[in-house]
């Protein structure tokens, strides 16, 4: 399946917030089909992931079957020990979720004191159309939201970029469009299309991607970086730390 150019630019976005980072534990929550985390373990990271879905769950178990020791997927995140991580991540999963704060409150549980979130949402609820609808968002994120949402849950030291200007204010209206009229996930409840968008697209944008390549994305990924500290682009990638006590 080919990448959309948003996931291509919050891809270089997530690196240059963690190009510092010292490899580590990590638990991913919402990890999909493990794309984000299978990028973590390249680095020399590992540690464990979880999601909702039994399908993408089986997916990871498959992907991940020659990492062993480094990855395991767990069906339940009571399997999981709290306090054991270095490092939570999130990526595009918030938005999903009706109650983010109690939902994160839980997630940070598992983090080490002094550990790390590493999270990635849509920004801007303006913005809030088909093409979030039909992936089963709930929201969009505003910077002072996210950034109130990270402090109420033992998070502090909140840091943030806006990413994908300018080339994301054509590709969200493009998105909108072509979906106007798309029924592929019309008959799942809210739940059921956030799993599956995890593991395929809907029908009308993998037809539009076929027609566009991974270098045509790249140039914008060194353009996003002049406007990471203006409130301009489709998303957000946050870090906070777990407070120590």
């Amino acid at each position: 399946m080919k990448k959309q150019p948003k996931l291509i630019l919050r891809e270089s976005a997530v690196l240059d917030m963690t190009r510092d980072v010292l490899p580590g534990s990590f638990v991913e929550m919402g990890a999909g089909t493990g794309h984000m985390a299978k990028i973590f373990l390249d680095r020399g990271f590992h540690g464990a992931c979880h999601d909702i879905g039994e399908s993408s769950r089986r997916i990871m178990r498959r992907r991940f079957s020659d990492f062993k020791e480094k990855i395991r997927v767990v069906d339940d995140i009571s399997e999981l020990s709290e306090g054991e991580y270095d490092y939570l991540l999130a990526f595009e999963v918030l938005e999903h979720v009706l109650e983010d704060r109690k939902v994160l409150q839980e997630w940070v549980r598992y983090l080490k004191p002094g550990g790390l979130l590493i999270a990635s949402v849509p920004a801007h609820q303006r913005k809030f159309g088909k093409s979030d609808e039909i992936v089963g968002h709930v929201r969009r994120y505003e910077k002072e939201h996210l950034r109130a949402l990270l402090n109420s849950v033992e998070l502090e030291d909140v840091k943030m970029i806006n990413y994908g200007y300018p080339i994301t204010e054509l590709t969200r209206a493009l998105s909108n469009k072509i979906i106007a009229s798309d029924e592929s996930y019309e008959n799942l409840d809210q739940k059921q299309r956030s799993i599956v968008s995890a593991q395929s697209k809907p029908k009308s944008i993998q037809k539009t991607l076929s027609f566009f390549g991974e270098n045509l994305v790249t140039p914008f990924c060194y353009m996003q970086r002049w406007f990471y500290r203006w409130d301009f682009g489709d998303g957000l990638v946050a870090t906070a730390k777990k407070k120590l006590t």
